[in-house]
């Protein structure tokens, strides 16, 4: 093993245990007897410019080196995994400037080195092809997760809200497992290379191997809020400080589902008439038609911005498992694809809400935001193009998002003779979710842009949190009107 080469692997993720000890270090030491607000200053301002570091060393990275793989596929590097990890440092930078606007709780250290190992964990997500080491990677980001809902100790019903998350994440975790000790049992591997090999000599599907995948679906299914797992998810969402909400939202549904996806592997590459196609292709049709019907019904009788962004979630899970359900390369490239665009339009809009909805001192209501357009017109214009982003409207990034995901599904069955056959009639429910979806979405934005409020001061924004929206906007307006390059990446990569 090089261990050079291994170490400047690693640099990035270096760069930030660095971080998360100096904040840890500065905030016990030099910081001890400062005002809360000049220690959260500070502490945020090191910890953004850790992440910063990290990424100009996966640019660095990526131009200097090729593809490579440690230790059983522990470690492995390619451009895809390289832009979805820098994407993941990207977006934790612009909550940790959403957090630095005002404390979110007295541990300010322990809050900052929480987002940072769960990036952390997530950056290790992208990088694995190993079952144990994924799931390890996947168990830190939780972990992060479930203290940094816990951390808000202005909202009471935060403790609550966490040990309700801890509780679901701690048996959905036990399913996942589970499940990949019956894959490592049937294939006597944890590098998913050598399962691939397994797949492409396998006369018969052992029904263990079976059991095995559905439940990994299961724990999987918790992590990307898909119904019926998903009943921690409005509570999360509502309850978390709205920074941590939106890394909820985002960071860590992209890291499950590139590991969903990598597990994927083997049954996307073994050839057409594999025995685990079918039942696998059944499970994720029946978790997306949950997921979709039910995260939208239920978010049609929202008023709480933040829990109706949490059943959005859910319904977007579906439209992320309709793109799998392919099992093919332009299916899993759609789903890659989708979950960047998706994850870009949520986090820009729970920043929206944290900075307009932060001063509330109470949960931020629909109605809350009637009148922005007056006051704030630069935020009301942004959240137009996140929601309508989310809601899947051309030319933004969420509708050809949407289009990739559909026309993958229909074109894994393209000789059928009735529309029940193949994927078409899971397409034509996704549709009909997708239009049924326009009507809380546009609540949403008749209360930026049409409805009076009553007149409030208009907020005082970071110059970088701003220019991060407005990046962001530029990117859900690009990637819709140019997609080619993202996905040539995500499909180059086989």
């Amino acid at each position: 093993m090089d261990y050079q080469l291994l170490l400047w692997a690693l640099l990035p993720d270096l760069v930030v245990v660095v971080g998360v000890f100096a904040s840890l270090g500065l905030d016990y030491g030099w910081l001890r007897n400062r005002a809360l607000s000049e220690r959260n200053s500070k502490i945020s301002n090191l910890v953004s410019w850790s992440l910063f570091l990290g990424l100009v060393g996966m640019v660095f990275q990526g131009m200097s080196t090729s593809e490579f793989n440690f230790a059983a596929g522990q470690l492995v590097f390619s451009p895809m995994r390289y832009a979805l990890k820098a994407c993941i440092f990207v977006m934790a930078i612009l909550v940790v400037q959403l957090s630095s606007r005002e404390p979110v709780c007295g541990q300010v250290s322990e809050y900052y080195a929480l987002l940072l190992l769960a990036t952390l964990g997530m950056g290790f997500v992208m990088t694995s092809e190993n079952l144990l080491g994924a799931f390890v990677a996947l168990e830190l980001v939780s972990l992060s997760l479930y203290s940094l809902t816990a951390l808000w100790r202005r909202n009471r019903p935060s403790a609550e809200t966490a040990l309700k998350y801890f509780t679901f994440g701690g048996v959905s975790s036990a399913f996942l497992l589970f499940g990949l000790s019956y894959i490592y049992g049937m294939t006597e591997s944890l590098e998913i290379r050598v399962i691939m090999g397994y797949f492409a000599s396998m006369p018969v599907l052992p029904p263990l191997l079976l059991v095995g995948w559905l439940l990994v679906l299961v724990g999987l299914g918790f992590k990307i809020a898909a119904a019926p797992f998903h009943a921690w998810a409005p509570d999360v969402y509502q309850n978390a400080p709205t920074p941590a909400a939106a890394w909820i939202a985002t960071g860590s549904k992209i890291a499950a589902i590139v590991l969903l996806v990598t597990l994927l592997k083997p049954v996307i590459e073994a050839p057409e008439g594999s025995p685990l196609r079918l039942p696998l292709g059944v499970a994720l049709s029946g978790l997306a038609v949950v997921a979709m019907i039910g995260g939208n019904l239920a978010a049609l009788r929202q008023t709480n911005l933040k829990r109706l962004l949490a059943y959005s979630a859910i319904a977007n899970a579906g439209y992320l498992l309709v793109g799998l359900v392919a099992l093919s390369n332009d299916g899993r490239a759609a789903t890659l694809f989708y979950v960047i665009v998706y994850s870009m339009a949520t986090l820009g809009a729970f920043s929206v809400v944290s900075l307009i909805g932060g001063r509330l001192g109470r949960d931020a209501e629909i109605d809350d935001f009637c009148g922005c357009w007056k006051t704030m017109p630069g935020m009301a214009g942004l959240m137009f193009f996140f929601i309508l982003s989310l809601a899947g409207i051309p030319p933004l990034a969420g509708f050809m998002g949407k289009y990739y995901l559909f026309f993958a599904a229909i074109q894994s069955h393209t000789e059928i003779s009735a529309w029940s056959e193949g994927w078409y009639w899971l397409v034509a429910l996704a549709l009909v979710m997708s239009v049924v979806s326009l009507y809380y979405y546009l609540r949403v934005l008749k209360a930026f842009l049409v409805f009076d409020g009553e007149a409030r001061p208009e907020v005082e924004i970071n110059p970088v949190v701003r220019m991060a929206l407005i990046i962001l906007a530029l990117g859900v307006i690009g990637l819709g009107l140019f997609p080619q390059p993202v996905l040539d990446i995500f499909i180059a990569a086989g």
